[in-house]
């Protein structure tokens, strides 16, 4: 397990070389912990504050990423100065304003297909449901029957790999949940676009804190750049560099990063 020491001397050892720095959060199992129901999962008044003050920091720049909805982030965590990355990275809010990302293409009547024969084939099902959201949907089971999971899985698998076969759309596994998006979509490719975007991008300094496989696309982009830390334990395959064990960590890093006082860096 990296030590809190290790992080804020590499972090502050890029401040003295007079590189500002920009910081990607998750949110779900990284900021707060994984609830049985992601409406469960609500920021708290540590978080909130502890954002707001990195947030006002000049030299930092904050962007929280996650496969929630833009719109549900903004209302989670209404933080002047905290830019988003919603949808997996899909939905893009920075410098104060929505943003369009290149690949942004969607056909909506094929997704409404694959959701519709999902729905079809797990209807004998209990504890399940689908979240639908702005570039694709979610099926969550976590409530399903014990008895019922071994059926559930083979169901849905199935329903899977006939989604793999027409190429289309992509699922990314979870925590007893599956995301349906568009092939186009991954946090790795947002944040590689946000950071071209960025003013003197070549001198930032990214880091990257996150729990899920879906972050892994964005430590493979930031390797060797900056920063990558996975929320766990260590041993798990990852392509971070550093581990922290859980959200309340990630809060005391946090935490640091306000009291290690570094002098300001103007990034407009």
């Amino acid at each position: 397990m990296t030590d809190f020491r290790t992080l804020l001397e590499i972090t502050l050892q890029a401040r003295h070389q007079g590189r500002p720095l920009i910081l990607f959060l998750d949110y779900d199992g990284t900021l707060v912990e994984i609830a049985p129901r992601p409406e469960l999962a609500r920021p708290s008044k540590r978080l909130l504050e502890l954002l707001d003050q990195l947030a006002a920091q000049e030299y930092l720049k904050v962007i929280v990423v996650s496969s929630r909805s833009l719109k549900e982030l903004q209302e989670l965590l209404p933080v002047p100065g905290l830019d988003f990355l919603g949808s997996y990275g899909g939905e893009v809010f920075i410098f104060g304003r929505p943003y369009l990302l290149q690949a942004a293409t969607m056909d909506r009547n094929e997704l409404l297909h694959w959701r519709n024969r999902l729905v079809a084939r797990l209807k004998p099902f209990q504890g399940w449901r689908i979240d639908d959201k702005p570039l694709g949907f979610a099926i969550h089971y976590r409530q399903v029957p014990p008895e019922q999971t071994y059926e559930f899985i083979g169901a849905l698998g199935r329903w899977k790999e006939q989604l793999r076969q027409a190429g289309l759309f992509q699922i990314l596994g979870g925590k007893k949940i599956q995301e349906i998006l568009p092939q186009w979509i991954s946090k790795g490719a947002a944040v590689q676009e946000i950071l071209s975007l960025l003013p003197r991008n070549d001198s930032f300094f990214p880091i990257y804190v996150g729990d899920d496989a879906s972050d892994e696309s964005a430590f493979q982009i930031l390797q060797n750049l900056g920063l990558t830390i996975k929320v766990g334990h260590p041993g798990t395959k990852t392509a971070a560099f550093h581990f922290l064990p859980d959200p309340e960590a990630v809060l005391r890093l946090l935490s640091l990063l306000v009291d290690a006082r570094i002098p300001p860096e103007d990034l407009k």
